[in-house]
Formats: C-alpha cells, structure tokens, sequence
C-alpha cells in the first residue's frame, strides 16, 4: 500500500520541482525625459525579490525628495523616499526597500513625485520587461 502510494506522489512531486523551476531573473525598465527606473526581479525560494533602482535625467534641479511607487494590479504598492541628494548628474541609485512577490508581471505601473521651482511633478510610467524598447508614459504636473 505504502508503495502504491508513493508511485502516486512521486509524479505530483516531480511536477512541483520542475514547475516551480521556470522562474528566472527579470529586469522591468520605465524610461522618460526626466528618470530611468530600473527594478530587478531576482529569484529567491521561488518568489521575485524586488531590487528597485532610479536615476534623474533631467535637466532642472528639482527638490530634495523624490518618492517612487511601484503599483501592482491589485492596487497596492511598495513606495520608495529618497531625500537630501544631489539629483543633477546622479548615477543609477539601488533603493533599499525589498519587497517579494509571487510574479513580476503583477507590476502594473511606476508613479515617480517630485518638485521644481515650478510646482508639483507626477509622472506615470508603465513598464516593460528590459529587452523592449517601447515605453509608455503619462506626465502630469500636479
């Protein structure tokens, strides 16, 4: 009986295995005018860590804090503060915070908020897997 039944396992067992093997690092990019984010799916017993990373493109000097949040389809988000930097000339910045998701295709868009002497910036971007080059954006100024 024992036997029979591990003949009956051991199939469902290899197909747990093998399933949850095809996982593989992911990098998602949103580029526009003023950022290039860059966020990092790398995978860590069988979910996605997130290793987000920005970088200021503009032109302007903009204001000390600049918040990122990455937006999933069910509507949360992990939100990302940076404040008291040099933006102007910045390299790519990794952001400290880690979440872990079940998968990176659940991204729906990134937010980035920042200011300027001209007023409130919000820009949406939707990003896409590294490999394609095509970005859509939606700047708004608040």
């Amino acid at each position: 009986m024992l036997k029979i039944i591990i003949r009956g396992l051991f199939p469902l067992f290899l197909l747990f295995i093998f399933g949850c093997s095809g996982k593989s690092d992911v990098t998602l990019t949103a580029v526009s005018s003023e950022w290039n984010i860059e966020i990092f799916y790398k995978v860590v017993e069988g979910k996605y860590r997130e290793i987000p990373s920005i970088q200021y493109i503009g032109k302007k000097p903009i204001g000390p804090e600049v918040k990122l949040d990455i937006i999933y389809k069910n509507n949360s988000a992990t939100t990302n503060t940076l404040s008291g930097h040099n933006y102007l000339g910045m390299q790519m910045k990794v952001l400290v915070t880690r979440s872990e998701v079940d998968d990176w295709k659940d991204v729906e868009t990134v937010k980035i908020t920042w200011n300027n002497a001209e007023g409130n910036f919000e820009e949406t971007l939707i990003p896409k897997a590294k490999q394609s080059d095509n970005t859509e954006q939606n700047s708004t100024p608040l």
